[in-house]
């Protein structure tokens, strides 16, 4: 075993940095480090069973880094694109392929999809979960549609929250800073003596996140969050679980400068309930029930002053996902475990702006499963896959394979492949996008015309997961193909009078364009070339007691043009080099600090971004914790990109701003 690993460490010293000769240890403080999963397959299991690339930002990093914004975090993964921007909510993309709107990516809050049903998107400012709320983020580093079927496209983000029983008390939280940074939250936590758990949280804050850049749009926000999760286990095998939510607020956004995008206010609403089942009758098998529901209502109107008078303006949006899943896993003998699972969705989405007086609904149903066979101890096979039935792209099979050899019980080399897709939304299916005056459209935007196939990837990649815990050192890389076809994109065409680029279909009867309601064009999906992407990404985390931590991550990216017409700015979509690296110390008398350093070659956001140039920043953090142990109270000051403000979306409109702000957390 000893040998093995010497073995593995020299072919791998180039890129870890990590001489041979390490011995192996039976004990270490570190062993409890190893965290166990739940996203890699649906089943707990360590990383090094692990059938796909799997990245954990537990509870120490998420403070250490200062991030107060969940999709910041994100910034902390191999691969991970994260960028804002005043006209929309956050976004998040892997390895390209990003835009305004990140709906590539599945994320998931304590294995619940929050990707908006009308635009697929996450609106990472209104999640009802707050950063204080989160125990881990479980990120699966590319397509993983055999588990999550569609949409998981380029990879899984599940938001697992801390479980009322891990704390007692009560928790206050304030923050201030600048930028009109007002940040308060309180966290309340029991039980009954019907022996139910129960957490009870809420929070508000109030932010300037964009100022106005040549008459460009900016952005404040204005947020309150509440939340309570149950947990009760009546017998030795059941559990039951509630976790219920809202987020009210509004954003004020828009241009001093645009009449169809004037300085005004967003309202905003966002629920959710889930509930959970779960018996786990002997060790290895569990059965679960789960039932969800959101619903979202975006509110946002204003009256445009033209030639044949006031033009409304309505934005209003309504959107509502109900869900029910069940899930079975059982370990038929110590070489087999099974899961098998099934689960029901429903969407409805209304808006007469985006879609026209008749609301959109759908049910689509999906079968998943997965069997891993251990013909010998050192080997792992996993074959899994979802077959779904979507309410836009009809059946779909997303199948995968993976092979695990494990070196040591901690030392393991994966091989998998696959095959996933995302289906187009009902803003690319269904859009039919206008705005109205006396009966007539005097504006066509979006138009969804003829049938959008839905997205494909497939994938090849060999990775290597390791723990080290002599050295205090855990490692994880890997070198990846991922082939994207029918890439669904945006064009642009004109009706007349208008020469070039007419529109190959008839424009609505009752359409007449009224100039001072913008240009006289509009847009329609369709599926373009695709791209292939070739990389190589590692992680290391390296910890002492008493000194710190070290997690570095390095990500290299090239894109090539999967035919000669492909676009030229989805070949620019990802940095070719993006680095990470944060730092943390400990200091005597219970003081922290932390360093936080990222950095990115150029870029090309798609769709409403634009040109990125080379950038970086540094974030820095100070912590002195003071009280009893186990519930220690902190005060922080926290300084994000020190440097000055950055580019993170488009080079001519938009600039990420530093931010200075200090934090008391006070538990009792």
């Amino acid at each position: 075993m000893k040998n093995q690993r010497h073995c593995v460490l020299t072919m791998l010293a180039p890129i870890f940095g990590v001489v041979s000769g390490v011995a192996q240890s039976n004990e270490s403080v570190f062993f409890e480090d190893v965290p166990r999963v739940l996203t890699a397959s649906r089943l707990e299991q360590t990383p090094f069973e692990a059938p796909a690339p799997i990245t954990v930002i537990d509870r120490e990093l998420i403070e250490a880094s200062g991030f107060t914004e969940v999709h910041d975090l994100l910034r902390l993964v191999p691969g991970f694109l994260v960028a804002d921007w005043p006209s929309g909510s956050p976004t998040v993309a892997n390895h390209g392929l990003g835009d305004a709107y990140g709906r590539r990516v599945k994320v998931l809050i304590d294995g619940r999809t929050v990707n908006n049903p009308f635009q697929g998107n996450v609106h990472w400012d209104d999640l009802p979960i707050r950063v204080a709320d989160i125990d881990r983020i479980e990120v699966v580093r590319g397509p993983h549609g055999g588990a999550y079927g569609t949409n998981a496209f380029q990879g899984v983000v599940n938001i697992v929250t801390r479980p009322p029983r891990t704390e007692s008390g009560t928790g206050l939280i304030l923050r201030g800073g600048t930028n009109g940074l007002v940040d308060a939250g309180v966290r309340i936590n029991g039980d009954t003596a019907g022996g139910i758990d129960w957490r009870l949280s809420a929070s508000r804050r109030r932010a300037h996140n964009f100022n106005d850049f040549h008459d460009n749009p900016e952005e404040s926000i204005d947020r309150s969050v509440a939340t309570l999760q149950m947990q009760v286990q009546p017998t030795f095998i059941d559990q039951f679980r509630l976790s219920a939510g809202a987020t009210m607020g509004y954003n004020r956004t828009g241009s001093a400068v645009d009449p169809l995008d004037p300085l005004r206010r967003e309202d905003i609403r966002d629920n959710y309930l889930q509930l959970a089942w779960h018996r786990s009758a002997e060790p290895g098998s569990e059965f679960s029930v789960k039932y969800f529901h959101q619903d979202r209502a975006e509110r946002s109107a204003w009256n445009v002053d033209t030639s044949i008078g006031l033009v409304p303006i309505d934005f209003d949006l309504n959107t509502q996902r109900d869900e029910i899943e069940v899930q079975h896993t059982a370990l038929l003998s110590p070489r087999w475990q099974t899961l098998w699972g099934m689960a029901v969705r429903r969407d409805v989405v209304s808006s007469e702006h985006y879609l026209g007086p008749k609301a959109f609904s759908g049910t689509q149903w999906e079968l998943f499963g997965s069997t891993t066979w251990k013909p010998i101890d050192d080997l792992a096979i996993n074959l899994g896959g979802t077959f779904e039935h979507h309410y836009v792209s009809g059946k779909l099979l997303s199948p995968r394979v993976a092979v695990n050899y494990f070196l040591a019980p901690e030392s393991v080399i994966r091989a998998s492949a696959g095959m996933a897709y995302r289906a187009p939304s009902v803003w690319e299916a269904e859009s039919f996008e206008t705005i109205r005056k006396d009966d007539r459209i005097v504006k066509l935007g979006y138009w969804s015309h003829g049938n959008v196939e839905p997205e494909r990837v497939r994938f090849l990649e060999l990775g290597y997961v390791g723990h080290f815990p002599s050295l205090g050192l855990s490692a994880d890389a890997r070198i990846y193909r991922e082939k994207y076809e029918r890439y669904i994109d945006e064009q642009r065409c004109f009706y007349p009078p208008r020469p070039n680029r007419l529109c190959a279909w008839a424009p609505p009867a009752d359409y007449r364009n009224l100039r001072q309601i913008g240009r006289p064009d509009t847009f329609y999906f369709v599926n373009s070339d695709g791209v292939n992407v070739d990389g190589m990404e590692f992680r290391l985390d390296w910890r002492k007691p008493g000194w710190g931590r070290v997690v570095l991550t390095q990500t290299f990216m090239d894109i090539d043009a999967g035919t000669r017409h492909t676009d030229p700015d989805l070949i620019l979509s990802a940095p070719t080099t993006m680095t990470s690296l944060l730092l943390i110390k400990e200091l005597p008398d219970r003081w922290q600090a932390s360093l936080g350093l990222y950095h990115s070659d150029a870029m090309y956001w798609l769709n409403q971004g634009d040109v990125v140039p080379t950038h970086g920043r540094v974030d820095v953090r100070i912590a002195k914790k003071f009280g009893p142990i186990g519930k220690e109270s902190e005060f922080s000051l926290t300084l994000q990109s020190v440097g000055g403000d950055y580019v993170e979306f488009h080079e001519g409109r938009y600039r990420a701003e530093p931010h200075a702000f200090a934090t008391l957390k006070l538990f009792w």
